[in-house]
């Protein structure tokens, strides 16, 4: 694999930035989804079997041997057993092994820690799910198709309607204008400037007609958590990534998540690729701070193991029935609130560019999955069946 070239540097860009949009379909293969979702594994599960972990790394690294992606990282936690493994490499250039710790950029994922937030709110009795977006952004809810009526709950379930921000193409014409690539090495570099979400939707959003009217339909938005991101900024008194890092991060001891550009730093992200063809361009400082409370954050395997531990436990929420509300269905689309809701599993995928990440809990096994690729342009979730068959043949058995 050789790096992009110098010549049409920017040819490729939109399609690394288009990627930046969540995969539907899963091909994870579990058993049917319980009535009740409780996470309840043990706090010291012990390694997979020898050969159960052997066929699993050699699957990893089947996968990155032909560098699709460059490195993974996949993490498995049931209440028995554990396997935490990585394949290939953080860093090309400098041949650097994949840690299994490694952190990456998350993409979508985010949106399962801002729908948690907003319940969390809900419950503690600051807002409430049926809040009007008036309620708590009158000015934006005044420059917004069907502003009036679009409710939390219709942002949460990607049932508003509002348009999505990375469907414009002037979107794509801002971020031409900004990007820089490196005539040596063809790394595309975006700096890491906070985005004002106030600007995101005045260029890319108010102009533009709502898909339907609010709880008409399904419709997938990027736009509506960075509305949600808004609301937690406005109800909680504080930056959005303070929120995170007081209502979940510090109760779960994740110490390797962040958000992207809005905070500093807490560990350094492993380099993310993107790839055409037989050319491939180093995107680590490609930073899309656009994403923040839709896709904006920084997490490694261990540290999201922990969440959706905390997550689906219900130790997050006070009140069972947030949990119960978040895992339920919304009629007509695949979607709860801040996750996908499939026969086998609840979770969230991600893509940005650079990485893509899946997080699934599999509520038969009560089974976690981190699955996590330094690279834009292959799907994790394609390789999911394939990754878990050893362990669930093991699980299975043992039920």
């Amino acid at each position: 694999m050789r790096v992009l070239p110098t010549q049409q540097p920017l040819i490729f860009l939109r399609s690394i930035l288009m990627r930046f949009r969540t995969t539907l379909i899963s091909t994870l293969i579990l058993a049917t989804l319980l009535p009740g979702v409780i996470a309840t594994a043990q706090d010291n599960p012990q390694a997979f079997p020898p050969d159960i972990a052997a066929e699993i790394q050699a699957e990893m690294d089947d996968l990155t041997a032909n560098g699709f992606p460059p490195g993974m990282v996949v993490w498995i936690d049931a209440p028995e057993y554990q396997f935490a493994g990585a394949s290939g490499f953080a860093n090309l250039m400098d041949q650097m092994s994949m840690p299994p710790e490694g952190a990456f950029r998350i993409g979508s994922i985010t949106k399962m820690f801002t729908a948690t937030v907003i319940l969390q709110l809900a419950e503690d009795g600051t807002l409430t799910l049926d809040d009007p977006l008036a309620l708590w952004l009158p000015e934006v809810a005044d420059q917004l198709p069907y502003g009036d009526q679009i409710t939390l709950h219709h942002l949460l379930s990607h049932t508003s309607g509002v348009f999505h921000y990375v469907e414009n193409e002037a979107y794509y014409a801002d971020i031409f204008t900004e990007v820089q690539v490196d005539e040596t090495t063809g790394a595309v570099t975006l700096d890491c400037a906070q985005r004002d979400p106030n600007v995101t939707l005045a260029r890319y959003v108010y102009d533009q007609d709502a898909l339907f009217e609010p709880g008409a339909g399904w419709y997938y938005s990027n736009t509506n958590y960075t509305l949600l991101g808004m609301v937690i900024e406005a109800a909680a008194n504080m930056p959005l990534a303070a929120t995170y890092r007081t209502q979940i991060y510090e109760p779960l001891g994740m110490q390797s998540t962040f958000l992207d550009c809005y905070e500093d730093a807490v560990i350094d992200v492993v380099h993310g690729y993107s790839a055409f063809g037989d050319t491939m361009s180093d995107v680590t400082e490609l930073h899309e701070s656009v994403g923040w409370a839709a896709g904006g954050l920084v997490s490694t395997a261990p540290d999201l193991i922990a969440f959706a531990r905390g997550l689906f436990s219900g130790a997050l929420f006070d009140d069972p029935e947030s949990l119960v509300t978040m895992t339920s269905p919304t009629p007509g689309g695949p979607y709860g609130l801040g996750m996908f809701i499939q026969e086998d599993y609840l979770g969230h995928s991600g893509a940005i560019a650079g990485f893509r990440s899946v997080l699934h809990y599999a509520p038969e096994f009560d089974m976690v999955v981190v699955v996590l690729y330094n690279i834009d342009s292959a799907d994790p979730e394609q390789s999911l069946a394939e990754l878990l068959n050893p362990a669930l043949t093991l699980l299975s058995a043992e039920e």
